[in-house]
């Protein structure tokens, strides 16, 4: 399984817009250098000094995707962009974006905070989006500082990229919104920040709070030849759960606060040709209304630079760990082999740009590994393009689908591998990949039995032990490496003297990492089964290790 609950198995165009591949955060774009008032850059955590707190005193949305819009508001600066998009788009080609004015509303807050030695903090856009109602990833930012009177400097500088910054977005799938915000900073010059988001989600409209035992009802479709929709939920307590998959381009899910109260952060995601992605993310608020404003604090880790792989890294390993420490979990082990494959990965990812589970060249992470000739029960991966350790950590326990492979109670080792990319405002950009894999714990033959032995007894059919003797030659005879069919003939002969006590008798064999992958119910499957017989092997299998169990049931029905 590539990915986790489904989650990644694709590979993809580059990501120049929202929405973002699974594990993808918060970065979806190749920035580049700094050219006069232009700073283009996707949004991401400045190298912070102090807290930065951020507090709209205008009205927010009661709901997500609810009419009526908000009207755009114009100024010469805005009205010349849009201006100059629209006649790049006639002379390029490309779909003109509508300007929204739910994103005007947002970004105009938010250029009252942009620093001005830096880009945005993630948290922060993703803020002033949701609380105008907008669901879908944060868009692509273009923040320009100039005069705010006179639009032709900013413009100036801006209209050589437009046919570069528009064409980022693939021709299928285009930026659908457009909107700018400005705010003057330093007497008669300020920021400009033009924003361009792509949407291919649509939903009914979305309480953003709900009250004590209240329920929504989360239903719409997905468009541009996404399919496969699955809605996912983390509760207040941190458990993620699995609500509901759509059928075709629609979903429809229930989202509860029956004895909850806090944040629910919902994750709608559907599948193209590069995997899953993220399409939505955004928290309802069970019998608490959302916050006013949000505080971002100085981060010790993403203060100090990265200087090298190995130190993001190791930065990385501890911040996993202490994210399952803070549930209860063991810590995982960094696994060097499984390490080799994550560092390939995103040495690729940073040479095509490319942030996908699925390459052309090397397929799914499961591929990965087994290329690698390592053999596992487990492979889970997230991958983040991000310029800080803690904000691609912490972005991906936001998700609901990457922080369920985070805590996953199976994974027992981790392979990091980062690859340092360009220099953005003094930070590195970071393609990351993480490759979970599970080493199972040895357990003797005969605990592994009674064990087994245990799960069956709590379906309520008996063990009869004649039965159980020719289940283990059978077993006895996998290991020989004589072909099942020829043992199933050998066998089936002396089955025939259990017929005057059994009507049926079914042969399976299941292999399985370790105990706790054996599914009683599923194994015996036929509800009539009355007595069973169980023989168990040990030896390599290709995919679940060199101590996998080869578990052999004769599935008998009494007369």
């Amino acid at each position: 399984m590539c990915g986790g609950l489904g989650l990644g198995c694709g590979g993809a165009t580059e990501t120049t817009e929202g929405p973002r591949q699974v594990g993808h955060q918060p970065s979806w774009r190749k920035p580049s250098e700094v050219q006069g008032y232009v700073a283009e850059t996707p949004a991401v955590f400045p190298g912070l000094l102090r807290p930065i707190v951020f507090e709209p005193a205008g009205p927010s949305a009661t709901h997500y995707n609810a009419g009526p819009v908000a009207p755009v508001p114009r100024s010469p600066l805005s009205d010349a962009i849009l201006s100059a998009i629209n006649e790049t788009c006639a002379q390029t080609g490309c779909t003109p974006p509508v300007a929204d004015g739910r994103l005007f509303a947002a970004i105009g807050e938010l250029a009252e905070v942009v620093p001005e030695d830096g880009p945005l903090a993630y948290p922060l856009v993703e803020f002033a989006l949701q609380r105008h109602g907008i669901v879908e990833p944060s868009p692509h930012l273009v923040i320009i500082w100039g005069p705010l009177d006179d639009p032709a400097p900013m413009l100036e500088q801006l209209r050589p990229r437009l046919a570069s910054i528009l064409s980022s977005a693939p021709s299928a799938r285009p930026f659908s919104r457009v909107a700018v915000g400005t705010s003057m900073r330093n007497g008669d010059e300020g920021v400009a920040i033009l924003a361009l988001q792509s949407s291919h989600i649509l939903t009914q409209p979305i309480p953003r709070a709900l009250p004590e035992g209240g329920s929504l009802t989360l239903e719409g479709s997905i468009k541009d030849g996404y399919r496969q929709p699955q809605v996912f939920v983390t509760r207040e307590n941190g458990k993620v759960e699995h609500l509901s998959e759509g059928q075709g381009q629609r979903f429809r899910a229930r989202v509860s606060c029956e004895d909850r109260r806090g944040r629910q952060q919902v994750e709608i995601t559907a599948a193209d040709a590069s995997g899953s992605t993220v399409l939505a993310n955004f928290p309802v608020w069970c019998n608490e209304a959302p916050p006013k404003g949000i505080t971002i604090h100085p981060d010790e880790d993403d203060s100090r630079p990265v200087t090298s792989a190995a130190d993001a890294e190791a930065r990385m390993l501890a911040l996993v760990n202490r994210d399952r420490a803070a549930h209860k979990l063991p810590p995982l082990q960094m696994a060097e082999d499984v390490a080799a494959v994550a560092r390939a990965h995103s040495t690729e990812m940073r040479s095509t740009g490319v942030v996908a589970h699925i390459s052309p060249m090397t397929g799914s992470a499961a591929d990965r590994v087994r290329a690698a000739k390592l053999r596992t029960p487990l492979v889970l991966e997230n991958i983040a393009r991000a310029y800080g350790v803690t904000e691609a950590q912490s972005g991906l326990m936001n998700s609901p689908g990457h922080r369920a492979n985070l805590l996953s109670t199976e994974a027992t080792h981790i392979g990091i591998g980062i690859v340092l990319g360009e220099e953005v405002a003094g930070r590195r950009e970071l393609f990351v990949t993480q490759v979970f894999t599970r080493v199972p714990p040895h357990v003797s033959t005969g605990d592994a039995m009674r064990q087994l032995h245990g799960k069956m007894a709590q379906r309520k059919v008996s063990s009869d032990e004649p039965l159980s003797r020719l289940a283990q030659e059978y077993a006895d005879a996998l290991m020989t490496g004589e072909p099942a069919a020829q043992i199933s003939t050998r066998m089936s002969k002396k089955l025939d003297a259990f017929a005057p006590r059994f009507r049926k008798i079914t042969t399976s064999v299941i292999a399985v990492a370790d105990v706790d992958a054996f599914d009683a119910q599923q194994a015996i499957g036929d509800p009539g089964v009355t007595s069973y017989g169980m023989g168990l092997a040990r030896g390599p299998h290709a995919e679940l290790g060199d101590d996998a169990l080869f578990i052999v049931l004769l599935l008998a029905v009494a007369r």
